[in-house]
């Protein structure tokens, strides 16, 4: 009996599965607060729109995977993250 491949397999509308020959795969970290001043002061302004817009842009420039973080001390990190998954997922160009 041969032993199964597993692979890591994360999905959007689009799956995306991660496999040995699959030699590099780049994330976008522009929608991190703790790691981008201009996503922090958008997210902690409310400015959901134009934080969606950073997205946007990330995948636009390739981002295959998006490193979405909220946890900041000054922001409501749960509902932030709720609402800004949300927003992104209704974007097809983005949740793809």
């Amino acid at each position: 009996m041969s032993a199964q491949t597993r692979h890591t397999r994360l999905s959007g509308l689009e799956p995306l599965v991660i496999t040995p020959d699959l030699l590099f795969i780049n994330v976008g970290e522009r929608t991190n607060v703790t790691g981008s001043a201009q996503f922090k002061k958008l997210i902690k302004e409310g400015r959901f729109e134009e934080a969606v817009e950073v997205a946007r842009q990330q995948v636009a420039n390739g981002a295959q995977i998006l490193d979405v973080n909220m946890d900041e001390g000054l922001i409501d990190s749960e509902a932030a993250m709720v609402r800004f998954l949300n927003l992104i997922m209704s974007e097809p160009d983005i949740a793809r």
